[in-house]
């Protein structure tokens, strides 16, 4: 069997199954394109090596690459079309160094007053990409579950979002807040003046046409706000704030409210971890770095706890 017809097979398969499968198919196909047109038997164990890692120290987009030539030639050794993989090599360990830009109250509020001054080039007004801000921060929804929220996933009346088919497949409810409900409630109104072209299936933000906004507009535009409102990182980490990083605020100031309200952490882990759409509570660690703010609150409740360890000794 020839490689490229092999892909070809097991991108229908997955997507039979369910997955999406769009960045590894990507994957797939360049690796094929890099070895030239040969059979799966062909593939050596170094073209697999050289594709994923090259010559410089592996990077996490590498391990990527190699994790998914290590599935889908396992899969073709399961069917019986190979012997052995020649991906089967030990995917190598790569520290994970980057951190989330946590935004501060104070630049919250500059991106929410800066979003309405957006220009017209981005095919949405200020107004949604408001309310989509206040929606990504209020529930630490990823960009792309917010983009593919349709009318009829938003319920303000339950105060209920669903989010369909999201990262690892999973799909789950999202409960939101009073004052999420009021501004949502206003985009609505607002958003009744562009056209709904699936009626209840459109989507809840959309370009003045009516149609579903771009990831890549919405980032542009974020950026776009954050450089005029003058947003940057103060740290040695050479990547600039994201969007995406609303969702590791989110977490981050939700876990300094726990603290500083007396709440065990260790207890509302997991269900902070599933209000987030993770596998797993480990998932969530992520995005609980530690910040100056939450490090001064762990240690004022360390403080507390200490405190009242000698007061409990000395009456003793």
């Amino acid at each position: 069997m020839m490689l490229i017809e092999a892909i070809h097979e097991y991108v229908r398969l997955k997507r039979s199954l369910g997955a999406i499968y769009t960045t590894e198919e990507k994957r797939l196909r360049s690796f094929a394109r890099s070895v030239g047109e040969v059979s799966i038997q062909d593939v050596t164990p170094d073209q697999c090596q050289q594709f994923s890692f090259g010559s410089k120290p592996p990077t996490r987009f590498g391990v990527h690459k190699h994790q998914v030539l290590k599935r889908f030639f396992s899969h073709l050794v399961k069917r019986g079309l190979l012997l052995a993989s020649p991906a089967d090599s030990p995917t190598p360990r790569v520290a994970i160094t980057f951190e989330p830009h946590v935004y501060s109250h104070a630049e919250l509020t500059l991106l929410l007053e800066g979003s309405l001054q957006l220009d017209r080039r981005f095919y949405f007004d200020g107004h949604t990409l408001r309310s989509m801000l206040l929606l990504l921060y209020a529930t630490g929804l990823r960009i792309g579950e917010a983009l593919a929220l349709r009318f009829c996933d938003v319920d303000l009346d339950e105060r209920i979002v669903t989010v369909w088919r999201a990262k690892f497949f999973k799909s789950r409810l999202v409960p939101i807040g009073k004052e999420l409900v009021l501004s949502l409630n206003t985009h609505r109104d607002r958003r009744q003046a562009f056209p709904r072209l699936a009626d209840e299936r459109s989507p809840f933000f959309s370009t003045r046409s009516g149609h579903a906004i771009r990831r890549t507009r919405v980032e542009a535009a974020f950026r776009r706000v954050c450089d005029q409102a003058g947003i940057v990182r103060h740290d040695d980490e050479p990547h600039r704030p994201r969007i995406h990083d609303l969702r590791a605020t989110f977490a981050v100031h939700r876990l300094v409210d726990w603290y500083r309200n007396g709440i065990d952490v260790q207890q509302r882990l997991p269900a902070l971890s599933t209000y987030l759409g993770h596998t797993d509570p480990s998932g969530t660690q992520q995005y609980l770095r530690m910040t100056s703010e939450l490090l001064t609150e762990a240690s004022k409740r360390f403080e507390s706890y200490a405190i009242t360890e000698r007061k409990g000794a000395a009456h003793e």
